[in-house]
């Protein structure tokens, strides 16, 4: 075995090889041009050369970021039919070294022969096919544990008192903001591909979940004020302007002997909620109040109890919703 001078692969024949899926490719020349030519006693020659490439790798985003991804390595001829050149694998021709990717794990490869007609001929081809599984530790942190702890803050409303409007509103509103700003971020450095996304799926329906606590709030709060009013209209309470809180209105007439006398014709209270009422009869304050009283407290506790079945509802949605998502896609097959 003879190593040969620097410079004779000038002047000889070597193959004409080119990257098909090729961006961008480099000899490396630093300090000396990193090339090898060696000739053996058989008349072998043995040519190696060291490049740096960059190569297309079409991704299918279906189960991102649950993925494993094929990247392609295609060598082919330019020039040479499969009449003149002719490519082989070699035994052990892919060795790994210990190396790490931020976002994948290289978790194996194939090789084929991928040469194929074309108008000028066949020409001869060979094909890696890397197997890429990408790293989920990332959007574990990033993604799905920050949405989960939003979908479960905007549960925190269901303990919150319906009548602390202030506190549930704001509360409501921040969740669904925030999820949507993130939806937008975990895509922003994606392609705009025309298909569903795993992380379209996850991302709508946390979406979902934090909407539906806000419209819960606005059902509770419908629910208590129209109960209210159907129980004023039965009744028969004509409300007026706020007076004071215990009056009397008076009908004078005169009688045979031309003396005036005062007839009560009714009486105007003003329960606790600040709503004025005309009351015929001689019903008095403290037997309204007491039935009003009871009126608020009951059908409140109605809008609570749909606050207390919402706390058993939409945890139980959700823990069935992760265990739909996560065995759907891990057991997916990759395209």
């Amino acid at each position: 075995m003879i190593k040969l001078e620097d410079g004779m692969w000038n002047k000889i024949w070597v193959p004409d090889v080119f990257f098909r899926n090729e961006k961008r490719a480099d000899f490396h020349s630093v300090t000396v041009p990193q090339r090898l030519l060696r000739l053996y006693s058989d008349g072998r020659l043995w040519y190696v050369s060291k490049i740096t490439a960059k190569l297309s790798c079409p991704m299918k985003l279906k189960k991102y970021p649950l993925d494993t991804q094929k990247c392609p390595f295609i060598f082919e001829s330019f020039g040479h039919t499969l009449e003149r050149v002719v490519y082989k694998w070699l035994p052990n021709s892919v060795e790994k070294e210990p190396f790490e990717m931020p976002q994948y794990q290289l978790i194996g490869w194939t090789q084929r022969d991928c040469s194929q007609n074309y108008t000028a001929g066949a020409f001869p081809c060979l094909q890696i096919d890397f197997l890429l599984k990408r790293d989920i530790g990332f959007y574990m942190i990033q993604v799905y544990i920050p949405s989960i702890l939003i979908v479960i803050l905007s549960w925190v409303s269901f303990w919150i008192d319906i009548d602390a409007v202030p506190a549930r509103v704001p509360l409501g509103l921040l969740t669904v903001l925030t999820m949507t700003t993130q939806s937008a971020g975990a895509n922003s450095h994606l392609p705009r591909v025309s298909y569903i996304k795993a992380i379209d799926v996850w991302m709508c329906m946390c979406l979902l979940f934090v909407f539906a606590s806000l419209l819960e709030f606005a059902l509770v709060n419908v629910y208590s004020r129209k109960e209210f009013n159907i129980w004023r209209r039965t009744n028969s309470m004509m409300p007026v302007q706020n007076g004071r809180k215990h009056h009397h209105h008076h009908h004078h007439r005169h009688g045979s002997d031309g003396a005036e006398e005062e007839i009560p014709l009714k009486k105007v209270v003003t329960t606790p909620s600040g709503i004025s009422l005309h009351m015929n009869g001689k019903s008095d304050y403290a037997s309204l109040r007491e039935d009003e009283k009871r009126f608020l407290i009951e059908h409140k506790q109605k809008a609570r109890h749909i606050d207390k079945i919402s706390r058993k509802i939409f945890p139980v949605s959700f823990i069935l919703f992760n265990v739909v998502y996560w065995v759907t896609y891990f057991m997916l097959p990759d395209d």
